[in-house]
């Protein structure tokens, strides 16, 4: 279903910043010597932005020139760095240019209407707007100075060591700029959003907006369709089964998936972890909405050094969370949408069971062949040496720790 539309007015406007808070040049030598390889002018194009960045004048999807925004992305939109002879290119991200469209109070009051339908459970309490404030803590159609910041450390610190150890960029996001807008243009979206929020989310808002908001611009090595997005995506490929689909979108669905399962292992061999506990169901970069179905992920703002975990409970926890989402989304890439667990069978389904019992033996096969590894990490391969009752007694240790209330209060 093509729901893009050519239209060389779409991008047009450039906006002035009101100052640089994350630079490549000056914050990731190394990953500006990188892609510097691949994208030879990117000098020259970086010091075009610092002075004006490209705003999309609609948040509807659109193709105009070498800019794009598919569908769904809501705070994003692309531009293609090179013709398609020379895909390793890949595009640039724009994110968080969305308060300066034209559209924009239109969207926000879609936004307010819309209430989440969960299959089998009914719609949300929320709308998608409240959504966005209450249960992700991020400000609807716009980015905050603080999350374009902490994106754009995350994701360089994890890219950094990808390529001091591999010798080459990940399939992930690259950060080049995070730029603030003027504070003119955060008191004009608070001032949109005032009416349309609760109380308790407006607070939310306003706090998280009080360094500003920002854009952040990363490059990618192509356009960042998401599994989330392939119910749209396929319906371009006729009626056939999902599967037969999606073949013909990706060409190679197994490729993906190896280097879904080949990232996750160098993450994990570089001594990170996918997600923090408190990213869990408010933004993972394994999951369905973040994984790229070119074999990346994007959204690493949920990524957490090892060394940063202080106990092995939790280590345990975040661990089993990645290979739990890393599963489920491909679960999603192959089926596409699944009854709840509880209709097919029980917790875990047996589509679940199915899917782990391929995934996780091959992702651990392939974390053991990169060598040393963070020492708790190494310890959780050498369980499977053990006894079955010895391995379990500590993962469950961990993962179901002893009450710890205090004797009055118990």
């Amino acid at each position: 279903m093509n729901t893009q539309k050519e239209n060389v007015q779409h991008v047009r406007a450039h906006r002035a910043v009101e100052r640089v808070l994350w630079d490549i040049e000056k914050d990731a030598e190394t990953l500006n010597v990188a892609l510097s390889a691949v994208i030879p002018d990117l000098a020259q194009r970086l010091t075009a932005l610092r002075a004006a960045v490209p705003c999309a004048d609609t948040i509807n999807p659109f193709q105009s020139g070498d800019m794009q925004r598919p569908y769904r992305h809501l705070r994003a939109f692309y531009q293609t760095i090179a013709p398609a002879s020379n895909p390793a290119a890949g595009v640039f991200a724009f994110k968080g240019t969305e308060i300066y469209a034209s559209d924009r109070d239109q969207h926000l009051k879609g936004l307010a209407e819309f209430r989440v339908d969960y299959p089998l459970r009914g719609k949300s309490l929320f709308s998608a707007l409240e959504h966005f404030a209450l249960v992700e803590q991020k400000i609807p159609l716009a980015v905050s100075a603080f999350e374009a910041v902490e994106d754009a450390r995350a994701a360089a610190q994890l890219q950094q060591a990808h390529v001091l150890r591999f010798g080459e960029l990940a399939r992930i996001p690259t950060p080049l700029l995070v730029l603030q807008w003027p504070m003119t243009a955060r008191d004009e979206h608070l001032l949109a959003l005032r009416e349309l929020l609760s109380g308790r989310a407006l607070r939310i808002v306003e706090s998280a907006t009080a360094e500003g908001l920002a854009v952040v611009i990363y490059h990618y090595p192509s356009v960042p369709i998401r599994v989330a997005h392939l119910p749209v995506e396929l319906k371009r490929f006729g009626s056939g089964t999902w599967l037969h689909r999606l073949k013909a979108l990706t060409k190679d669905p197994e490729i993906v998936i190896e280097r879904w399962i080949d990232l996750v292992a160098r993450i994990l061999a570089l001594g990170y972890l996918p997600g923090r506990t408190e990213h869990i169901g408010i933004g993972h970069c394994l999951e369905m909405q973040n994984a790229v179905i070119d074999g990346g992920f994007v959204d690493l703002g949920s990524i957490v050094a090892m060394s940063e975990v202080g106990t092995d409970s939790a280590l345990m926890e975040m661990l089993m969370a990645a290979f739990s989402d890393l599963t489920k989304t491909i679960r999603h890439f192959m089926l596409g949408a699944v009854a709840d667990v509880e209709a097919e069978y029980r917790n875990p389904s047996l589509v679940m069971l199915a899917c782990l019992q391929q995934v996780l033996p091959r992702l651990l096969q392939r974390l053991a062949s990169y060598g040393e590894l963070e020492p708790r990490l190494q310890a959780y391969l050498d369980r499977s040496k053990t006894s079955c009752f010895a391995a379990l007694e500590y993962d469950l240790s961990c993962l179901s720790p002893v009450s710890q209330t205090p004797p009055e209060h118990a």
